[in-house]
C-alpha cells in the first residue's frame, strides 16, 4: 500500500500601486492520509505554504506556513511514514521604507510504530522541513527574514525489527536587498531538528538528524548590510535491547552570513550551531556508534568598503554518550566558522570562530570504548583585490579534551587544529590559531577498570599563517607545546 497526499496553499496576489499585497494560504495536514495492510506500507504527506504577493507602498502580505503531522501504528511487514513541510516565500517590497515579507515557517512531525516489521520515519528524503525564503527589499526596503523550520521524527519497533529515523530541517534564506541606500538584508531562518529510533528487542537502529540554519540575505547592488545566518539546533537518540548495532549521527550547522556593500556597512555574522544531548544505548551488548558535528556559520564578505562578518564559534561539551556491554564508539566534532573576506579596500576582514570539544563518558554497562574529540578553528578572514590594505585576521583557536572509562579496551583520540590565518594583499596577513589539548580540569585520558588495553593519542596543531600577495607581510604559524598532555590507567 502506497498513499500520497499533497496540499498546497495558494499564492497571494501582488499590488503594483498603493494597495496591499495578498497573503499566501497556510496549509496544515494532520493525519490526512492512511493505509491498511499486513504487507508493505508507505505513507507520504506533503504540505506547502503559499507565497505572499509583492508590494510597493502598501502593506505586505504574509507568507503561508506549512505543517505536516503524520503518525501511524501498525502490524505490517514494512512501514514508512514521511511528513514534509515547505513554508511559503515572502513577497518582495519596492519602497523607500519598511521590509519585505518574511518567509513562512515549516513544521514536520513523523511517527512510525510497527510490531511486525521495520519502521521508518522521515527516511529516504533529502529534507523534511524547509522554511520559506524572505522577500527581497528594493529601493530602500529591507529584506525579509527566512522562515524557521522544525522537524521531529520517531521510529519505534516492537520485536526484532529495524527502526530508522532521519530528519532534516532547513531554515529559509534571508531576503536580499537591491537599489537602496543603507538597507538591511534579511536574517536566515532558524532550524531545529530532533530524531529518535528504538527497538524493544534485537532490532538494528539507525538515526540520522540534521539542522541547517538559513543563509543571510545579501546586498546585490548599491549599499547595505548582509543578513546574519540562522541558528541550528539538532539532537538524536537511539536504543535497543539486543545485539544489533545502534548507529546515531547528528549534525548542526549555522547558516552563513550574507555579504555587504559600502562603507560603514557590515557583512552578516555566521549563525551559531548547537547539538543537544544525543545518545545511544544497547542493553543486549550491541555496538553503539554516536557521532555529532557542530559547525558555526561563515561570516559574509564585504564589498565596496564594507566590513566583513565574523564566523561563529562552536563550543560542544558532553553532548554525545553511549552505553553497551559491547563496543561504544563516540565522536564529537566542533568547527568554528571562517571570517568573511574583505573584497575591496577600506573594509575590515571578519574574525574567525573558535572551536572547543570536550567529551567525557563512563560506560555504566561495561564493555569496550572508542572516542574521538576534535576541534577545528575557523580560517581568519582575508583580503583580496589590488591595493587592498586590510589585514588578515588570525585563525580561530581550537581546544579538545576527552576522558573515557570502561571495563574493557579503551581507545582515546583527541585532535585540536588551529585555523589558518587570513590572507592579505598590501596589509599584513593573519597569524595561525592555537591548537591545545585539555580543557580546564579535563585532559586526554583513558581508564580501563577491568585491565583492558588502553591506547591514548593526542594531536595538537598550530594553524598556518596567512599568505600575502602584495606589499604586506605573511602571517606566522602558531607554536604548539605539549608536556604530559595525555594519560592512561589500566592494570593491563
Amino acid at each position: 500500500v502506497t498513499v500520497t497526499g499533497d496540499a498546497r496553499g495558494g499564492a497571494g496576489g501582488s499590488a503594483t500601486g498603493a494597495g496591499n499585497a495578498g497573503s499566501g494560504a497556510s496549509t496544515t495536514l494532520a493525519n490526512a492520509i492512511d493505509g491498511t495492510t499486513g504487507g508493505s506500507m508507505t505513507l507520504d504527506q506533503l504540505a506547502y505554504g503559499g507565497n505572499s504577493g509583492n508590494v510597493t507602498s502598501g502593506s505586505n502580505g504574509t507568507a503561508g506556513d506549512a505543517s505536516s503531522t503524520l503518525s501511524k501504528t501498525t502490524s505490517s511487514s514494512f512501514l514508512s511514514v514521511r511528513a514534509y513541510a515547505d513554508g511559503g516565500n515572502g513577497g518582495q517590497r519596492t519602497a523607500a521604507t519598511g521590509a519585505a515579507a518574511d518567509g513562512g515557517t515549516a513544521t514536520s512531525v513523523a511517527t512510525a510504530e510497527n510490531s511486525a516489521g521495520e519502521a521508518r520515519a522521515n527516511w529516504d528524503r533529502f529534507s523534511d522541513a524547509i522554511g520559506g525564503n524572505g522577500g527581497q527589499g528594493n529601493s530602500g526596503a529591507d529584506g525579509g527574514a527566512g522562515g524557521d523550520a522544525m522537524q521531529t521524527a520517531t521510529a519505534t519497533t516492537t520485536g526484532d525489527f529495524a527502526a530508522r529515523a532521519s530528519g532534516v530541517a532547513l531554515g529559509g534564506t534571508g531576503g536580499n536587498v537591491a537599489n537602496g541606500t543603507g538597507s538591511q538584508a534579511g536574517a536566515g531562518g532558524n532550524a531545529v531538528s530532533s530524531s529518535t529510533g528504538s527497538s524493544t528487542a534485537n532490532g538494528f537502529v539507525d538515526v540520522d538528524d540534521q539542522a541547517i540554519g538559513g543563509g543571510g540575505g545579501s546586498v546585490l547592488n548599491s549599499t547595505g548590510s548582509g543578513g546574519a545566518g540562522g541558528t541550528a539546533t539538532a539532537s538524536a537518540t537511539g536504543s535497543n535491547n539486543g545485539t544489533q548495532t545502534v548507529d546515531i549521527d547528528v549534525l548542526a550547522s549555522g547558516g552563513n552570513g550574507g555579504y555587504a556593500r559600502g562603507a560603514t556597512e557590515t557583512g552578516g555574522d555566521g549563525g551559531t550551531a548547537t547539538i543537544l544531548a544525543s545518545s545511544g544505548t544497547s542493553t543486549g551488548g550491541g555496538r553503539v556508534d554516536v557521532s555529532a558535528t557542530q559547525s558555526g556559520g561563515r561570516g559574509g564578505d564585504g564589498y565596496d568598503g564594507a566590513d566583513a562578518g565574523d564566523g561563529a564559534s562552536s563550543t560542544i561539551a558532553n553532548k554525545v554518550s553511549g552505553d553497551s556491554s559491547g563496543t561504544v564508539r563516540l565522536t564529537q566534532n566542533a568547527g568554528g566558522g571562517a571570517g568573511g573576506t574583505s573584497r575591496t579596500d577600506g573594509g575590515a576582514a571578519g574574525m574567525a570562530g573558535n572551536a572547543s570539544s570536550l567529551l567525557t563518558n563512563v560506560n555504566g554497562i561495561g564493555g569496550d570504548s572508542t572516542g574521538n574529540a576534535t576541534a577545528d578553528g575557523g580560517t581568519g578572514g582575508g583580503a583580496v583585490g589590488t591595493g587592498n590594505t586590510a589585514v588578515g585576521q588570525a585563525g580561530g583557536a581550537a581546544e579538545a579534551a576527552i576522558e573515557l572509562t570502561d571495563s574493557g579496551t579503551i581507545d582515546v583520540d583527541a585532535r585540536a587544529s588551529g585555523g589558518t590565518g587570513g590572507s592579505s594583499v598590501d596589509g599584513n596577513a593573519g597569524n595561525g590559531g592555537s591548537g591545545t589539548l585539555g580543557i580546564g580540569s579535563t585532559g586526554v585520558a583513558g581508564t580501563s577498570t577491568g585491565d583492558g588495553t588502553v591506547t591514548v593519542t593526542g594531536d595538537a596543531r598550530g594553524g598556518a599563517g596567512g599568505s600575502a600577495t602584495g606589499a604586506g607581510n605573511a602571517g606566522s604559524g602558531a607554536s604548539t607545546t605539549l608536556a604530559n598532555a595525555i594519560d592512561g590507567t589500566t592494570g593491563g
